[in-house]
């Protein structure tokens, strides 16, 4: 089966497709208008697996942490997950953009790497490290399925992933840590000095990896803080591309939107509550502005 998908007449397929997987937030309706194959990440609660937006959804994920103060914790689709997609692509595009979460955040790109060596499929698939999450790493899928649409050569693609790469920021608040140390993610002695000195802490992504960049005592310096960064960073820019990410915190993220598109050139803006995978490890009260300066030829494809 390998050796039939390799060895096939490229000529007759299509240029490029576009996989990613579901923390990148890629929504339905995206998904499905520019051909975006979403590879579900998996959470586990109570001894049952959950496919992240297909098997469950963020209020169920809300209710149970309320009512039952439930723990969840998640796990990368499987090598043979990717294998299914990958093999099915490669009979239909002679090459694949598997655009991903950061490499040290999660497990999908090892994966990722392991299908594409299993199907010895190398020089078809480029699996693409996003060194982010979410809508960082959903603009850089977005980016490459408009320019596919455009028939911009895979190089150039290429060019313009390494560029949202290089500069795309995040400015995040939570609201508490409570979940995050349930699931593990945080030392229960953070989460007790956040409760107790009632400070709320700002992150951030360098170089794949989720940091505090500061803090705040209130929630709402919280908020004032992460969108006076946001600013204050690319009001220089000629054009940016700006997402508000939460965890239902809807109107909160749309005074924060309101705010950013202005005072800064936004050639587009996406409001969107996070998959429900997020949400199981930070709970509601998640807001994450994240943002990209753009090049003139990424700037046309969001005009």
């Amino acid at each position: 089966m390998v050796k039939e998908i390799i060895d096939e007449n490229l000529g007759n397929l299509k240029e490029c497709a576009v996989i990613t997987d579901s923390a990148s937030d890629i929504s339905k309706e995206f998904a499905k208008k520019y051909d975006i194959n979403v590879v579900s990440i998996y959470i586990h609660y109570n001894g049952k697996e959950f496919k992240d937006g297909i098997d469950i959804d963020s209020s169920q994920i809300y209710t149970l942490q309320k009512e039952k103060k439930a723990i969840f914790t998640s796990s990368s689709p499987s090598p043979h997950d990717f294998v299914l997609v990958y093999e099915k692509l490669l009979k239909e595009y002679k090459k694949i953009f598997s655009i991903h979460i950061s490499s040290k955040l999660s497990a999908v790109i090892k994966s990722a790497r392991i299908a594409r060596s299993l199907i010895k499929a190398e020089k078809r698939i480029k699996i693409f490290d996003s060194l982010s999450g979410a809508m960082g790493t959903g603009f850089m899928v977005l980016t490459a399925a408009k320019a596919i649409v455009k028939k911009y050569s895979y190089n150039k693609i290429l060019y313009l992933l390494n560029f949202l790469r290089d500069n795309t920021k995040l400015y995040g608040t939570i609201d508490t840590l409570k979940y995050l140390r349930r699931s593990g993610r945080v030392p229960a002695i953070a989460s007790l000095m956040s409760r107790i000195l009632k400070i709320k802490p700002l992150l951030g992504i360098k170089n794949g990896i989720v940091e505090m960049i500061g803090i705040a005592v209130t929630r709402y310096g919280s908020l004032i803080e992460i969108t006076r960064r946001a600013i204050r960073d690319f009001k220089k820019e000629r054009w940016v591309i700006v997402s508000i990410i939460h965890t239902l915190s809807l109107r909160e993220s749309e005074k924060i939107m309101k705010k950013i598109q202005s005072s800064l050139n936004c050639v587009d803006t996406i409001i969107t509550e996070c998959t429900p995978v997020i949400g199981a490890h930070t709970g509601p009260g998640l807001i994450g502005v994240i943002i990209s300066k753009l090049n003139r030829d990424i700037a046309d494809l969001f005009i």
